[in-house]
């Protein structure tokens, strides 16, 4: 549904047309005052690692303006899933308050004045503002104790009782995603060659390394990697839950990835060198350009 196409006389209204499913309407006992200003918000889209970037977005644009950041909860309810302790509240405090759809723009770049308000479209991204805050968005996604306690098991048994090895995660996309490389980018999928010789790079830098793999499709994984002393396949016999598989990337000490913003958010949370496939007008492209430790081969 078009938000500004649909005039609504409360954010309760508006929060149900930012996004793709039904959110339940419960009376909240808790009112907050009504903006004063402009606020900044969001349309839901996508999976975990789209609706992470949804969230940043909105949560770096409102440092960037002064706005009042807000997410509808069908974002919130997904990511609280995953993180300890959000900041960004959604509109149910507010959700008594009138809203005026005529003071909404769809970019920083056409926003004004304070009373004007922000609506990001669906699937956004901002590299440029999220990764100048890097360090504090890390902390905003801080993953649930129960997550990172799972991700520490798989570690240690990935580790076969030795200590001191260097975890490298792999998060390999490719079931839907290569529909979508063809038709968005003209591209081919990354092949083993690629994996491979990221591997190589981490093997030749680290005397003991051990590769994690995450991936939508483990059994390819299996029949390429799993020869190699130093690969463990997570899923090889079951699939993980995102969030399981998130916590998993992050633990690690460096990363390697295709493309996809899941890869991305692992590699981001995970904090040391990363390896990215080169793929032409991709955020990864964007991101490897902002963070001194991302590089392609």
């Amino acid at each position: 549904m078009d938000a500004g196409r649909n005039p609504t006389k409360t954010f309760m209204d508006f929060e149900q047309s930012l996004c793709t499913t039904n959110i339940k309407h419960k009376k909240s006992w808790k009112r907050a005052n009504c903006p004063q200003y402009g606020i900044v918000t969001i349309m839901q889209g996508g999976r975990l690692g789209n609706q992470m970037w949804e969230y940043a977005s909105v949560w770096a644009l409102a440092r960037r303006t002064g706005l009042e950041p807000y997410v509808p909860r069908c974002i919130r309810l997904k990511l609280d899933q995953v993180f300890e302790s959000l900041t960004v509240p959604t509109f149910e405090e507010i959700s008594h308050c009138p809203v005026e759809l005529s003071r909404f723009v769809k970019s920083l770049d056409s926003w004004n004045y304070t009373n004007q308000s922000i609506i990001l479209p669906r699937y956004s991204i901002q590299p440029e503002l999220v990764i100048t805050w890097v360090q504090d968005i890390v902390q905003e996604f801080s993953i649930k104790k129960k997550l990172l306690d799972k991700s520490q098991q798989i570690l240690h048994l990935a580790s076969k009782n030795r200590t001191n090895r260097v975890f490298v995660g792999v998060h390999v996309r490719r079931t839907d995603y290569i529909g979508y490389l063809m038709r968005k980018h003209a591209a081919s999928p990354a092949n083993a060659t690629f994996f491979r010789a990221a591997m190589r790079y981490f093997e030749l830098k680290y005397a003991d390394v051990v590769f994690v793999f995450v991936s939508d499709d483990p059994l390819w994984c299996k029949r390429k990697f799993a020869k190699k002393r130093n690969v463990y396949i997570t899923s090889k016999n079951h699939r993980n839950s995102p969030a399981l598989d998130l916590a998993i990337l992050a633990s690690c000490n460096h990363s390697i990835f295709d493309y996809g913003t899941f890869g991305e958010w692992g590699a981001i949370l995970a904090g040391g060198e990363t390896i990215y496939f080169n793929l032409t007008h991709h955020s990864s492209e964007k991101l490897g350009h902002l963070l001194h430790n991302w590089h392609t081969l």
